[in-house]
């Protein structure tokens, strides 16, 4: 073990000192003589690569092929990562990510503001110097853009504004008080949720849990339930033939704005009916579903879970077959089209046309859990393990995909570029020319017309092309020209 760590670090200072090292004859002002390439292959120890010109990737390093992996790109973003204990990536546009053996604690940096937690910990700050503090579940204190502070200690005493849908809500020693604000009205609560009092404009509620709550809205309707939910009923005092009764689990009838429903021992049997013959019928639901003119399109439906069914209407298309492995889906809007397609888990497809240009713009493909398919435009990702089901979730890029990635190919205008086993064997091809190598045994590189270069055994024998100089290095020292 002691002999491979001092061949490793010879390597290691051998290649740095092979970028370093000026071209022979250069105190004589040939600047034109071509220079080695900066690079270094011993897969699956030791990577580098200085610049790749279809991923755009500077600088990429990897040690101990998936444990450690580094690299830059033009436009500033970088990524670095010590898998799966830490990682760290940031953007051209100024978002920055970051995980300690995530989830454990994470620390995120976005357009509006950031966010941090270490469980059970979690923080966040955002503009107009708002923040969160949280240590779950029992204190919280947030500041409001407005300057106002939120806060509670829990379960002693707690006054929070905006707060889930309430505009303020407080408490103590809960559930022995509890007091809320929502939509102008008020509500409190002692020994919540078994009394509670509400009054707002035009409405007023009172109810003591389960035994008998009443709600009445002034001018539009009157909610009373015994026993809750043995019996619920609702009046409506806009219309006084509108009314509903519902006791579960017997069932239940409804007529309100044009629309009955009657249900009979939920979830057995419910017949529904709208305006203009629209109907719906489900028997034991969700075994079985029917329904027709659901919409002005003319939308229907048919179940027959969990074996096979479909739902149609104007702009959207939905079928399964034996739920929830087979599904078909289409949604459609003036300017969009997506289809998804999905046999799961084994098969999973997304595409989204552009109506306007009349051409696919995205789409996704992920054959579960060998292969992955992305194109976005002229870009195109495919990559292989793929355990991951759905689209490439950035933390889990981060910090695990590269143990089961054991291939990668890139297509963009650039041209194209594929890897094998973290560097084992890796190429690329653009218009101009292309590279290739395998391990530390053989790599070549010709980047355009009129230049090449070729390695054999990690730069033991260099041979360099350039405007018509050819040049040769022995043993990292030993250069000169024939």
């Amino acid at each position: 073990m002691r002999i491979f760590f001092v061949f490793l670090l010879l390597m290691t200072v051998s290649f740095a000192s092979a970028a370093a090292e000026p071209a022979a004859g250069s105190q004589m002002g040939d600047c034109l003589l071509p220079k080695p390439r900066v690079t270094f292959n011993l897969p699956p120890l030791l990577v580098y690569e200085s610049d790749n010109p279809v991923t755009g990737k500077q600088d990429h390093l990897r040690i101990l092929g998936p444990l450690f992996e580094s690299y830059r790109k033009a436009d500033g973003s970088s990524m670095k990562a010590f898998r799966p204990v830490w990682s760290m990536e940031s953007k051209a546009d100024g978002r920055f990510a970051s995980d300690i053996v995530w989830p454990l604690s994470i620390y995120r940096k976005t357009r509006s503001g950031s966010y941090f937690w270490l469980l059970p910990y979690f923080g966040s700050a955002g503009k107009n110097d708002s923040y969160e503090r949280y240590l779950f579940p029992f204190w919280f204190l947030e500041r409001h853009r407005n300057g106002e502070y939120s806060w509670f200690f829990f379960p002693l005493y707690g006054d929070m504004h905006n707060f889930f849908s309430y505009q303020r809500t407080q408490f103590i020693l809960f559930p022995l008080y509890k007091y809320g604000e929502k939509n102008h009205v008020v509500s409190n609560g002692f020994l919540w949720p078994l009394f509670n009092m509400e009054h707002g404009p035009g409405m007023k509620g009172f109810r003591i849990f389960p035994f008998y709550a009443k709600r009445t809205v002034d001018g539009m309707r009157e909610n009373v339930s015994w026993l809750w939910p043995l019996l619920n009923t609702a009046q409506s005092l806009k219309a006084p033939e509108d009314f509903a009764f519902l006791s579960i689990p017997l069932g239940g009838y409804e007529s309100w704005n044009g629309i009955t429903n009657l249900t009979v021992l939920p979830p057995l049997f419910s017949y529904k009916t709208f305006q203009d013959r629209q109907m719906a019928l489900s028997v034991l639901w969700p075994l079985f579903k029917y329904g027709k003119d659901l919409d002005d399109g003319g939308g229907s439906c048919l179940y027959f879970w969990p074996f096979w069914g479909k739902a149609v209407s104007d702009h959207a298309y939905y079928s399964f077959l034996f739920w929830p492995m087979g599904l078909n889906l289409k949604s459609e809007t003036a300017s969009r089209r997506t289809l998804w397609r999905a046999f799961l888990p084994l098969y999973l497809n997304r595409s989204v046309y552009d109506m306007k240009k009349g051409k696919e713009v995205s789409a996704y493909t992920h054959l579960w859990p060998f292969v992955s398919r992305r194109t976005e435009g002229r870009n195109s990702r495919i990559h292989g393990l793929d355990f991951i089901p759905v689209k490439q979730l950035g933390f889990a890029e981060r910090n695990y995909a590269a143990f089961w990635r054991f291939f990668e190919v890139n297509r963009n205008e650039n041209g194209m570029a594929f890897e094998i086993l973290w560097g084992l064997s890796k190429g690329y091809r653009t218009v101009d020319g292309g590279g290739f190598s395998v391990g530390p045994f053989y790599s070549q590189d010709r980047p355009h017309a009129g230049k090449s270069e070729y390695d054999i055994l990690s730069g033991l024998v260099n041979i360099r092309n350039q405007a018509g100089i050819t040049r040769f290095r022995l043993f990292y020292c030993l250069d000169f020209s024939l």
